[in-house]
């Protein structure tokens, strides 16, 4: 990624480089597509005081990793302003880790969920004046996201699952980029986190694990390639 934008740092900002699309940022809309990374965790709060403290000793939500593919429709607002919308997929898994204590033996519970996120972000661009072939921008929103995997578990139901999810998940996101302006299509790097609205544990699914568990929100955060 540095050597990337290493290389497109000189090839934008080099003496006598041309002025690349100079009408690009007049069109009223354009489309393109996304390529991604994508890291997932949960922000997990516990109920106070917690219920079983002595057999559910911690929770941990480690980071998981996954993909992003996607496509971009841009619609010009103002001269520095656009909105955005960019349909995805993102697949990942969502890991949740119980520290337990049972008859004084030490253990742990895994959670290892696949999720397969189908995402509809809406988005301003909000982009400062354009330097030669180069232009950075922030970027916030909101985000649906449903859960396509959701459909596989519930057909292969097992009860012995430590927790359950919700299919819906509300998200505002924020971020920022830089588009590069190529000879003949403007190449963007994008770096965002979304983070959940909502709770999306399934607390009417009652076990000592989701007994402890007060909020479960999903963050993810974004390394997104775009191609417009």
């Amino acid at each position: 990624m540095l050597s990337l934008l290493s290389f497109l740092a000189l090839n934008t900002f080099s003496q006598g480089n041309p002025y690349n699309l100079p009408y690009y940022d007049t069109r009223l809309i354009h489309f393109g597509f996304i390529l991604g990374y994508n890291q997932a965790w949960e922000n997990v709060s516990l109920h106070n005081p917690q219920p079983h403290k002595d057999t559910i000793l911690d929770v941990n939500t480690p980071h998981q990793s996954g993909f992003t593919i996607g496509v971009v429709s841009d619609l010009k607002l103002l001269s520095f302003l656009r909105l955005r919308l960019t349909p995805s997929i993102s697949f990942c898994n969502r890991k949740t880790i119980f520290n337990t204590s049972f008859k004084n033996s030490e253990s742990t519970v895994k959670s290892d969920i696949e999720t397969i996120w189908l995402e509809a972000p809406l988005e301003l661009k909000i982009q400062a004046k354009r330097w030669q072939n180069f232009r950075p921008y922030l970027i916030g929103g909101v985000k649906y996201a449903y859960d396509l995997a959701s459909l596989k578990r519930k057909k292969t139901d097992n009860l012995n699952i430590p927790i359950k999810l919700d299919s819906h998940e509300m998200f505002y996101t924020l971020g920022f980029g830089f588009d590069f302006y190529l000879q003949y299509f403007k190449f963007g790097i994008e770096l965002k986190t979304s983070f959940a609205l909502n709770d999306v544990l399934v607390h009417s699914y009652n076990t000592i694990y989701t007994s402890v568990i007060d909020k479960f929100r999903s963050q993810v955060f974004y390394i997104n390639l775009t191609f417009e």
